[in-house]
Parts: structure tokens; sequence; C-alpha cells
């Protein structure tokens, strides 16, 4: 079984961690103890989950997805507060952020639906059912409130769904949909939301408030120019004019002290694990292996280019963190329990 690993799925994620941890290193030393203990710990499950026939998900999927629910409302009414969120749930002296574990448990639930209705995929019941565990959790996760995971949830379930068969006309009504609900849902987001989208569109309309998160990785960004400034030299970081350079702003960080090469490097190689994804999904055969792959590949997709999007100011701030690279236990280890089930699924599909 050794011999059939996939090598860019241990590779790949090892470089990406190597950047987080740098940047660590150069902008919250006190922070790399338990950032290097978090990524051993996931590689621990990583190996574990390796072994894990994958197959067996899809038989227990309705119990993993009403997990994810109970976890989820949980966390609505007993969470611990942290920047104005309730998103961590603490046991004992560890706390976790349940919406991520969610997130892997909706692919699994998304993924096993559409192979069970493969045939009738575009039943109008089988469409209703599956907007329904799509938008339970993206509503449990919004009540945190957590914009920018639940955008993710959808963008897993869209992937999923289109490559699983789903009707190109039922998006399109989807979308049509939504924007005739808009006005209704942006009366649902809290104020500090509708303001990062406000802001989003014109960072000056509060430079010392909501626009202040945006302009200030702009500024870590430009300055980082051609090379950078060097490992420890970054300023917007170190001094702590930039907002959570650990986490949801640590692409930011990183261009500071190693500009564009830097910058041209990281993205190079994390667009090619995404590459490598798309490789496997075009090489397993079951189909509830590739739908796995799809939507795990569409969770590291669009977590990263939402992350380095508002990095860039060219997307809202969400509070989405970049897998294996930004601070945070749940983040790491449910971003290497996915990847240990997609090297499963690949060793399972080797002759």
């Amino acid at each position: 079984m050794i011999r059939k690993l996939n090598i860019s799925l241990i590779l790949m994620p090892v470089l990406i961690f190597v950047f987080g941890f740098i940047t660590l290193l150069s902008t919250s030393p006190s922070l790399i103890k338990n950032h290097m203990l978090f990524f051993l710990v996931g590689l621990l499950f990583y190996g574990v989950f390796v072994f894990i026939d994958y197959t067996l998900y899809r038989y227990a999927w309705k119990y993993l997805y009403f997990l994810g629910a109970v976890l989820l409302l949980i966390t609505d009414f007993f969470a611990e507060f942290r920047s104005g969120a309730a998103r961590w749930l603490s046991v004992g002296q560890a706390s976790f952020q349940t919406s991520e574990i969610a997130k892997l448990f909706l692919i699994i639930a998304v993924a096993s639906f559409v192979v069970e209705n493969k045939g009738s995929l575009n039943n109008i019941k089988n469409v209703l059912l599956v907007s329904f565990l799509t938008l339970t959790y993206v509503i449990l996760i919004l009540v945190q409130p957590d914009l920018g995971s639940s955008i993710v949830v959808l963008l897993v379930t869209a992937g999923i769904m289109f490559y699983g068969g789903f009707s190109k006309l039922y998006m399109l009504v989807g979308i049509f949909v939504t924007g005739i609900f808009s006005t209704p849902l942006w009366h649902l987001l809290k104020d500090y939301q509708k303001e990062r989208i406000l802001v989003f569109l014109n960072p000056q309309l509060d430079v010392l408030g909501s626009g202040y998160n945006v302009i200030q990785s702009l500024i870590a960004v430009g300055s980082g120019g051609l090379t950078g400034k060097g490992f420890g030299q970054g300023t917007q970081a170190n001094l702590q004019f930039l907002p959570a350079y650990w986490t949801d702003f640590i692409f930011a960080s990183f261009s500071e002290e190693w500009g564009f090469v830097g910058v041209f490097l990281f993205i190079s190689i994390y667009t090619l694990m995404l590459y490598f994804f798309l490789r496997i999904i075009s090489e397993i055969e079951d189909l509830f292996g590739k739908l796995l792959c799809v939507g795990i590949f569409m969770m590291y997709f669009s977590q990263f280019t939402i992350n380095v999007g508002m990095n860039l100011g060219i997307l809202p701030v969400t509070g989405v963190t970049l897998p294996l690279v930004s601070y945070g236990g749940s983040s790491i280890l449910i971003s290497l329990v996915s990847l240990g089930i997609v090297q499963n699924i690949w060793v399972k599909s080797r002759p």
C-alpha cells in the first residue's frame, strides 16, 4: 500500500505548511509551538485516514451529517466568543471550530446523496432535499456569525452537484432566485458584515473602521516590492498595524517579507497542489470517490481564492483562513484529514 501513495499529496501540503510556519516564526513566534503541535497531530490523523476505507463514509453519511448539525447547533448556543463571533466550542483546555468539521461532513453527505440518487438527481424532490441539507448548515453557520464559511459550504455543494450531473438550468434558476431575494438576505447580515461588503466596494468609506483591515493589508502586500523586506522585517505585522496577521491576513504578512518573488513561488506551489487534485479526480473511476475529491478540492480552492482575494482587496473580508498556512488547530486538522481521505481514494483506485 505504501508504494501506491501519491507523493504529491504528501510533499505539496508540507511545502505549503512551511510557508505559514516561516511567516509565524517571523511575526508570531509565541504561536509556533502550538502551530507545530497542530500540524504533527494533523499528520497523525492524515496517516490514520489513509488506511480507513473511504467507501464506509457513504453508509454513515446520515449520522455524520446529523452530528455536524448538532455540533453547529450547540455552538450557536454555548460557543466561546472571540472577536464578536461564537464559532469555537471549548472542551477543557482545548477549543475547536465546528464549522470546519461541518464542511467535511457536508462533503460526505452531498457526495453520498448524489450517488444514491444518480438516476433522479434532477427530480424536484431531490433538488429540495439537497437544498435543505445545505441550507441547514448555511443558516447554522451564519448565526455564529460566519459569512465566509457559509460561502465555502455553498460553493462546495455547488461543485459536487455540478460535477455529479445536476441540471445547469436549476443552477441558473438558483442564481436568479438568490438575486431576487438579495434584499432580504442583505438585511439578515450583521452590521459589520454589511460594512465589510460596502468597504470592499470603497475602502475609503471607513478608513479607521471597517476599511482599516483592507487598507493595511494592501499596504503590507505593496510594501513587499519585488523581493520583500526580509525575514522579521515586516513592519505591518511586527508593529501590529495589520490585523489578524497570524490567521486571516497571514498572506499579507508573508507578502511583505518575501515580496513578489515569494508570492509567485507560494501561489505556484498552491496552484500545483490544486492541479494534482484535478489530475486525481480525472483518474478515479468510482463516482463516490470522485465526488469526495471534488468537494475537498472545492473546499481548498474556495478558501484559497477567498483568503488571497480579501488580502489583495479584490474580495470582501469574510474571515476565511488559508488552509495549511493560517494559524488554527481546527483548520489544520480538517485540512490534513481531508487530504488523508483523498490519499485513501487514490490508493484504492490503484491496481
